[in-house]
């Protein structure tokens, strides 16, 4: 248990935001069990101990849209990782971008709406400084989600779901 959740209440307390981040406090206070100021104390404990890193809106495809979702797995230069990363963060076909142990650096989730955007994405992302080598998995299809992701500190993103 991360040292900055004090109980039971703090992690049912994410699970619910998780669940829904846009549930009342009042309605947050009814399920577990505790008053309001307290669910406002946690909550703004949470933010200030950077366990509650954003808020975001998960957007639905229209109808008769469909994307393309990938995980790459780059290979990369060490000294010029941080570089790379900041670079990985400017394109927002990447959702997410995680430091992994294995063959491979770095394995990001990107998504495009079709296939040939995604060869181009690749090359875009081959050619930038750090990168040796970049390998791809496509996502054929998503099964569950438990929300909407980790993201950067202080960023609050759109994530998109069919």
């Amino acid at each position: 248990m991360h040292k900055a959740l004090k109980d039971a209440t703090d992690r049912n307390l994410l699970a619910l935001l998780e669940e829904n981040a846009r549930i009342s406090t009042a309605e947050l206070a009814r399920k577990l069990g505790v008053a309001r100021s307290t669910v406002n104390e946690r909550i703004m404990r949470l933010e200030r101990n950077d366990i509650i890193l954003g808020y975001s809106a998960i957007v639905r495809i229209s109808e008769g849209e469909s994307s393309t979702k990938a995980m790459l797995h780059l290979v990369c230069e060490r000294s010029l990782t941080r570089h790379l990363i900041d670079g990985l963060q400017n394109l927002p076909e990447v959702q997410s971008c995680n430091s992994v142990s294995g063959h491979y650096d770095l394995m990001c989730q990107v998504e495009v709406p079709c296939s040939e955007d995604l060869e181009e994405l690749i090359t875009e992302i081959a050619q930038l400084r750090g990168v040796k080598s970049v390998d791809s998995t496509i996502i054929l299809a998503t099964k569950f989600c438990r929300g909407a992701g980790i993201m950067p500190k202080k960023h609050v993103g759109l994530t998109l779901v069919s």
